[in-house]
């Protein structure tokens, strides 16, 4: 097959699209079938285009079997929602130029969230005659509403009636979960979703054979606890942060990455009394996992909302894989798992004072330390991102087949 790939966020930025997209993409290229994407310029989390992809609308690249185009978005560092739906409609137009002119496809695979990338999918395999397939990485608006983010009750309306269309003109859904399979299916009023589920990388899994010096990475002695990732609304650190002032000076909360709160928690740590939180900008996925193994605990927060509920961060697969114990601070899916399989502490999210009791159990408890770490790195193992390749390659060739038929 020819397959077509449309999400605005792809290698080599960090972000879970990224992360669930890009095994998925090169392992369908491995299974021969000819793959291309095409993404904006690369610039999250700080908004400024990536060195390397400045000064041209269009950049393409090969590499591991599939060919991308960067096109032009209007990148800014500003956060808030003007210069989010700027970049997003900037993306929607460049795409839809792009995909026109690209030779036909089989078949089309948008990834969602942000909405606007499954108009132009949908757009796209309208313009090829060719089927349209959703992968619904997250639900939306229903994580917007439950952050604050869209308040209007007659935005609202219009972007579920966008929702609902796109799930009823997809062929077919991929999610990651089955409480968002099952919203997809409620929705759209067929039986057209199939639970694709995360996993993590052989680069997680083999991380275990590592053991970098804190020296090395200008690290503190003394327990540190750690959070690698995205900082925004959805991961609600600033939980975390006051957590860390009611640990005292014995601990030490590393914060790896930036986002739409990183200023405001920058603030907030600032001004704590007591204990110790750091922060680093984000590092390409290889270096991570250094400072993760260099980390006595691991953080996986969520923000107590219904989209959040539903949803299975990637990170919980890469963290567990690393063979350090977990906490999981949010509510739902992942709660569940924590719970039913022992793989992480689980932590009511938003309770900053049980959190800093599950920090301070895994200093004194090194026993349970341990035995969550083997338990969870037990589970990541079965849980591989390139098992889910021949799983969507089957989606996509029956759904070529039935359109050809």
């Amino acid at each position: 097959m020819r397959i077509l790939i449309v999400s605005q966020y792809f290698a080599p930025e960090m972000t879970a699209a990224s992360a669930r997209l890009a095994p998925l993409a090169t392992g369908l290229a491995a299974r021969g079938h000819d793959v291309e994407v095409i993404a904006g310029l690369p610039n999250h989390p700080q908004g400024v285009v990536y060195e390397g992809f400045v000064g041209s609308p269009l950049v393409r690249r090969r590499g591991s079997g599939i060919r991308v185009k960067h096109v032009w978005v209007r990148a800014s560092p500003k956060k808030g929602m003007k210069p989010r739906l700027l970049s997003y409609a900037s993306y929607a137009a460049s795409t839809l130029i792009a995909g026109s002119l690209t030779e036909r496809p089989d078949v089309v695979l948008a990834s969602s969230p942000p909405l606007s990338v499954g108009v132009v999918g949908l757009l796209l395999a309208r313009r090829h005659r060719v089927p349209f397939v959703l992968d619904v990485r997250d639900l939306w608006p229903d994580i917007a509403v439950s952050l604050g983010e869209l308040r209007d009750p007659g935005v609202i309306r219009r972007v579920e009636e966008l929702e609902a269309l796109l799930y009823r003109q997809a062929e077919q859904v991929t999610t990651p979960t089955e409480p968002f399979a099952a919203h997809v299916r409620r929705i759209s009023g067929k039986q057209n979703a199939t639970v694709l589920p995360n996993g993590t990388t052989s680069l997680w899994r083999e991380s275990v054979s590592r053991d970098p010096s804190r020296d090395s990475l200008g690290l503190p002695h003394g327990f540190l606890w750690t959070y690698a990732g995205n900082v925004g609304l959805s991961q609600d650190l600033s939980v975390a942060v006051q957590a860390a002032e009611e640990l005292g000076e014995e601990f030490t909360l590393l914060i790896l990455g930036s986002g739409s709160t990183r200023a405001a928690l920058d603030a907030q740590a600032a001004k704590l009394e007591q204990g110790n939180v750091i922060f680093r900008d984000p590092v390409p996925e290889v270096e991570a996992v250094d400072f993760v193994r260099a980390s006595d605990a691991l953080l996986v927060p969520l923000a107590d909302d219904v989209g959040a509920a539903k949803s299975i961060p990637i990170k919980l697969y890469d963290f567990c894989a690393a063979g350090r114990p977990v906490i999981v601070a949010a509510p739902g899916e992942p709660a569940r798992l924590a719970r039913e399989r022992g793989i992480a502490l689980p932590v009511q999210p938003g309770d900053s004072s049980a959190l800093a009791q599950a920090v301070r159990t895994l200093r004194d408890d090194p026993i349970l330390a341990h035995e969550l770490a083997e338990r969870g790195r037990s589970w990541a193992q079965e849980n591989d991102r390139l098992a889910q390749v021949p799983v969507l390659e089957e989606i996509l060739s029956k759904t070529v087949g039935q359109r050809r038929g």
